[in-house]
């Protein structure tokens, strides 16, 4: 069943990264500024912060398997919509809410399923399994905009959302395979602010989530400013795609290696080391290095962030008592997305002054914080090393 969950991940990323950037060619295509674009990454991201906690909540109830079917069910309308949406601009938009949405019941399913199923100490090999199937599914969907048929700069739209939608229903059909945990106990309707303040109270889990998010919040500002260091430095784009593609892969070795590792220096040890060396190597790439040390930089970065997200991943999930780990990561991926929406937009201002290297820096001083809140998070079994 893990690998039914596994394959679940890579059909659900691959349909996320290659239509939302298809859906905003659709949009370009139609005539809309630039700007709209940022209601189209509004549309995506409202979902996340509006009902993740009550999908968490509901999941804890009533299983897994539904909200994965549930979730399924959405993309495909998600899928219906854009492709017909080809020639709407509001269709596009309910299209994206939709794909918001689904992604959602099925991240947080994903999740709470590995969390249910893990024992502590092996929670951390399973989640890294799961963030390099994630990262394997986010490096095969962008590919599909190379497909044949389109123009110079438009990919062929109606061809890779026929795509998606296959996939979509691909997604439905492993969705019903997948078998909810009775294992973990099934909570009582207890109401979900009370639930809520329960979990928030466990020891070390405020710190957890503030961890998670600063760290996937530098990713994101590593992705989108990469550019940046390009145009300041008089880098070509070959050597900046160099430089994203090697964090990229570094990432999904280190996750295949991540329960070797936790077993090596235990869980608590190698979160702070991770964090701290991810600090190190955004100042290191703040610097003006010679384009091969900067592509060498960008790889250790890549290696050492990319253990940070599946060990908060497994952390959280043991720390949450048995039968509130949807709740538990639902409030995980809504601490993520705030901060992937606020951060970026604040250390944004940092930009026109001093450039790349500002915002690298500040996002390396940044780190330093998620480090020093990793470092407070209690002990649990696999620190015992």
């Amino acid at each position: 069943m893990f690998g039914v969950v596994l394959c679940h991940s890579v059909i659900i990323q691959i349909i996320v990264f290659a239509i939302r950037p298809v859906v905003s060619y659709a949009a370009l295509d139609l005539g809309v500024s630039p700007g709209f674009l940022g209601l189209l990454a509004a549309a995506y991201a409202l979902p996340a912060l509006a009902m993740a906690v009550p999908a968490g909540h509901a999941i804890d109830r009533l299983g897994e398997r539904k909200a994965l079917i549930a979730g399924a069910v959405l993309v495909v309308l998600a899928m219906a919509a854009a492709y017909a949406g080809l020639g709407s601009l509001w269709l596009l938009v309910v299209a994206t809410v939709l794909l918001g949405a689904g992604q959602v019941l099925t991240v947080i399913g994903q999740q709470a399923f590995i969390g249910n199923t893990s024992t502590a100490r092996g929670s951390d090999a399973a989640f890294g399994y799961y963030g390099f199937a994630a990262a394997a599914g986010q490096t095969i969907g962008p590919l599909l905009l190379a497909l044949p048929g389109g123009s110079r700069t438009v990919p062929p739209l109606p061809l890779i959302m026929l795509i998606g939608f296959g996939l979509a229903c691909l997604l439905l059909v492993v969705s019903a395979f997948v078998r909810s945990n009775d294992r973990a106990p099934r909570t009582s309707r207890v109401p979900l602010l009370k639930t809520v303040r329960g979990v928030v109270v466990l020891p070390g889990l405020v710190r957890a989530l503030l961890a998670s998010s600063l760290v996937l919040a530098s990713v994101d500002i590593f992705v989108a400013y990469a550019p940046l260091i390009g145009v300041d430095r008089g880098v070509t784009a070959s050597a900046i795609s160099a430089m994203l593609v090697a964090r990229s892969m570094a990432s999904m070795a280190s996750r295949l290696a991540l329960g070797r590792l936790t077993h090596a220096l235990g869980r608590r040890r190698l979160l702070v080391w991770s964090i701290t060396l991810s600090a190190v190597s955004l100042v290191a790439l703040s610097l003006p290095l010679p384009v091969p040390v900067l592509i060498g930089v960008a790889a250790a970065y890549g290696f050492v962030v990319g253990i940070c997200q599946p060990v908060t991943m497994s952390w959280i999930s043991v720390l949450a008592p048995a039968g509130t780990r949807g709740l538990t990561m639902s409030l995980r991926l809504a601490t993520n997305r705030l901060g992937q929406t606020i951060i970026p937009a604040g250390l944004g201002t940092i930009a026109a002054g001093a450039g790349a290297a500002g915002v690298l820096g500040a996002s390396g001083a940044m780190l330093v914080i998620a480090a020093w809140a990793s470092a407070g998070v209690i002990a649990t079994p696999s620190d015992e090393t």
